[in-house]
């Protein structure tokens, strides 16, 4: 058996797309869902599918929040969606022949492809951003971090060809909303770490930016995913500039 998990808040734009991607070959499909007051709740209860478990619960963080979910379900297999991300036909095929044969191996990562204001972004380091998402229950769980949240495996990890999509950023505006969000979250998690502004972090921006463009041929993804290449050289940037900020 094998269950799907999802976290939700406001995915109005975005829930449904996954949902169908999914419905007809998991066993479940676990969705916790943390206050959403658009029409997330409604969309999940208008399929009326005994498959679809939802469950509202109160934010305790992306890792958590995962955690409780994953304990919810019934299966021995566990696979992780965030609610902007899309499994593919022929990644659903590879799964289900990798889930059918025995073999030593509990998790596998999952190739993933980043789409930036509807166009893919297949260069500037940015593809095939592997994730840990297909597991075996009992031996994963998300590690307790404020962002970047990642799965602790016990056991041989092996990795899938096909990718899965992930529309995340449908708007530069969406983009900066998050942007501000998780630069944020990282600068407080460097705090906690005990790490301190570091002003050659300043200039970092200047080679990031040429690695992406030139080295990693970013300019090769057009103008959408040149915006994307140079807005997320400014990562390191704005995360050391809030470190800076809150440690004063």
């Amino acid at each position: 058996m094998l269950s799907a998990v999802i976290i939700t808040k406001n995915e109005e734009l975005n829930i449904a797309r996954t949902i169908d991607h999914l419905l007809d070959w998991v066993d479940e499909i676990v969705v916790f869902d943390s206050g959403s007051i658009d029409e997330t709740l409604n969309i999940l209860r208008a399929y009326r599918n005994s498959k679809i478990k939802i469950y509202e619960v109160d934010w305790q963080g992306f890792a958590m929040t995962k955690n409780q979910a994953i304990a919810k379900t019934k299966a021995d297999w566990v696979l992780s969606v965030d609610a902007d991300e899309v499994i593919t036909k022929k990644l659903k095929q590879e799964i289900l022949e990798v889930l059918s044969v025995s073999s030593g191996v509990v998790g596998y990562k999952i190739p993933r492809l980043l789409y930036f204001c509807g166009r893919p972004v297949r260069y500037g380091g940015t593809y095939p951003d592997y994730q840990l998402r297909l597991f075996k229950k009992d031996l994963g769980r998300f590690e307790n971090i404020p962002v970047h949240e990642s799965i602790k495996l016990r056991g041989e990890v092996s990795v899938l060809k096909n990718h899965m999509l992930h529309f995340s950023y449908n708007t530069i505006f969406e983009y900066w909303t998050r942007f501000n969000k998780y630069t944020e979250l990282d600068a407080e998690k460097k705090l906690r770490q005990g790490k301190r502004f570091n002003f050659c972090k300043v200039f970092v921006f200047h080679w990031e930016l040429f690695r992406r463009l030139i080295v990693k041929k970013g300019l090769l993804d057009g103008i959408p995913g040149i915006f994307y290449h140079i807005f997320s050289s400014l990562s390191s940037l704005v995360k050391y500039a809030k470190l800076w900020e809150i440690s004063r």
